[in-house]
């Protein structure tokens, strides 16, 4: 006999919760009576913040604020891989790392097993995007901090490397962006919090509503999953598509063109964004080439005088009396 048995997906496991907000079916129930259900499905990024060159130490970072969301990318140049662990590869390695700050969560036995799984999916988003046969025999390491979690974490690490990989000069086939969507109980969310991710693993891992009536065999099983979705729009190409929970195939559709949707918005802010870190760059050269330009020719002008003067001169005509001396 078949058994189906519910386990953990990693697609969920990002939400930052304090203790267990949802320990019984009617805590399940109580909160999502108390969330606002959305009437319409308005495909729009949240309020969203990003700044490119955020460290001066690095060639490459971000900082990005989807929401309470805050992550931080940063990049560095490809470097030679080591002998001991050279193979042969017909393209450059991506290493991902993603680590939660200590404040960041109050589950600290989940950190290191939702660390590496949102590495292994951070990973598998951007090899796409890297042109990794530029940098044979060398390897890329990318490392995310993750300040807060609101939900859509994985998305707004993506998008965050994806800034930071331009601002290092690493050669990519187009722009990256990636957001979040998911049904519960016939209602759509985008960029889903991290409450509401947390209330779709309980359902997963059979802490079900106490409203639903999906255990009765006369029932249909009931709509819940979460996607998320990672394009390059240049091309028309999915960097990467996930999905778990159940979705119809229609449902699924309709959750991967809002997820689309979203990505040009962002796409677009991103473009902006890159754009004026681009003219910043420009203004701060342009006002370092004028101050060597001054610095040149102050130069320029004391060697012409010691020219003139001659040395003894040009030393005796810069000695300037003291004027608490001359008293």
């Amino acid at each position: 006999m078949l058994r189906v048995t519910q386990t953990k997906n990693s697609l969920l496991d990002g939400a930052s919760m304090s203790g267990e907000l949802y320990t019984t079916p009617k805590d399940c129930e109580d909160f999502f009576e108390s969330i606002e259900k959305p009437t319409t499905v308005i495909a729009a990024p949240r309020s969203t913040f990003i700044r490119a060159g955020v460290l001066t130490t690095v060639r490459g970072s971000a900082y990005m604020e989807y929401g309470n969301t805050k992550v931080l990318a940063i990049v560095a140049p490809p470097r030679e891989l080591v002998r001991s662990s050279v193979r042969r590869v017909s393209m450059g390695v991506i290493n991902c790392y993603v680590n939660f700050a200590a404040f960041a969560t109050d589950e600290l036995e989940l950190v290191p097993e939702r660390e590496k799984h949102l590495s292994s999916m951070l990973t598998k988003a951007l090899q796409p995007l890297v042109c990794r046969n530029e940098f044979l025999n060398f390897q890329l390491d990318i490392r995310v901090l993750i300040l807060d979690d609101d939900g859509c974490l994985l998305s707004t690490a993506i998008n965050c490397c994806g800034v930071a990989l331009i601002e290092c000069g690493i050669s990519t086939y187009d722009l990256i962006t990636a957001s979040t969507a998911c049904i519960y109980r016939d209602y759509v969310f985008v960029n889903p919090s991290a409450k509401v991710e947390e209330l779709l693993w309980q359902h997963r891992g059979g802490n079900a509503l106490l409203g639903s009536s999906s255990h009765e065999k006369d029932e249909p099983i009931q709509e819940h999953g979460l996607l998320i979705n990672a394009s390059m729009d240049t091309f028309e190409q999915l960097a990467q598509c996930q999905q778990c929970g159940y979705l119809k195939p229609e449902t699924y559709v309709q959750l991967l063109d809002y997820t689309l949707e979203i990505n040009r918005s962002l796409r677009e802010l991103i473009k902006r964004v890159l754009t004026e870190r681009v003219q910043e760059q420009h203004t701060l050269d342009m006002r370092e080439r004028d101050e060597d330009r001054l610095q040149d020719e102050r130069l320029a002008a004391i060697i012409e005088r010691l020219q003139q003067q001659g040395l003894n001169e040009f030393i005796m005509s810069n000695i300037k009396e003291d004027p608490h001396t001359a008293k």
